[in-house]
């Protein structure tokens, strides 16, 4: 690992820190209403649509169903190692609701709390938003197989797509009532350190399989 990717991870891992410290510490930051009173105005409803069903991607067990599909898409095409790592992004799930608890900053007084819903013990904090966390791990990862493993217009446009998706679930999270804009900017903090260490991994892993095929075909020619 270079000096300046250990740079930008260490600068990741320190502003997340210190945004979760400060979360937890207020409930509200005065960018926080300014930014909702902004986006709430908007009464398109084009923009209502986009943002609702952009979310909705993130909801109850979709995040599941999403990565379900495309480990099974995976093994179907024998990329067994990207396979697992796709599971893996499920790991960004776990770590938002660990943060919720830790941080335990309240949602916004908009957002209605289901007593009913199953994951109420930590969706009822705000603060990282596991949509995003989700989004940026999960489709983050998936823009960087496109861009390993597709070529010409299949990666261009696999990697617009789960771009724009990152892009627009934030505001859609704050547009719906459900965050603050520092929670999403927390969450795009975080979502980004976990995803470079995912990457990491995954090349790591890549790595290892090649050298040893490389071993292995050695020896078979000897």
């Amino acid at each position: 690992m270079g000096r300046r990717l250990e740079t930008i991870l260490l600068l990741l891992l320190a502003s997340g820190i210190a945004l979760s410290v400060a979360a937890h510490v207020f409930a509200v930051f005065p960018f926080d209403l300014k930014v909702t009173h902004e986006l709430q105005e908007e009464v398109n409803p084009v923009f209502a649509a986009v943002m609702g069903a952009v979310s909705s991607l993130g909801n109850g067990w979709i995040p599941v169903l999403l990565v379900g599909a495309v480990t099974v898409l995976c093994v179907i095409r024998k990329y067994s190692i990207e396979a697992i790592f796709v599971v893996a992004t499920l790991s960004s799930v776990l770590l938002a609701a660990v943060l919720k608890v830790l941080v335990g900053r309240p949602r916004p007084p908009t957002f209605p709390l289901n007593p009913a819903d199953l994951f109420v013990s930590f969706n009822q904090y705000s603060y990282p938003s596991g949509h995003v966390l989700f989004f940026v791990v999960f489709f983050g990862f998936l823009a960087f197989l496109a861009w390993m493993h597709l070529s010409g217009w299949w990666r261009v446009l696999s990697m617009a797509v789960c771009g724009a998706l990152i892009v627009l679930i934030a505001p859609s999270r704050i547009y719906l009532g459900a965050h603050w804009a520092s929670d999403v900017i927390g969450s795009y903090i975080i979502g980004t350190f976990w995803l470079i260490i995912l990457v990491l991994l995954y090349l790591m892993v890549l790595h290892r399989r090649d050298g040893v095929s490389g071993v292995y075909h050695k020896a078979g020619e000897t």
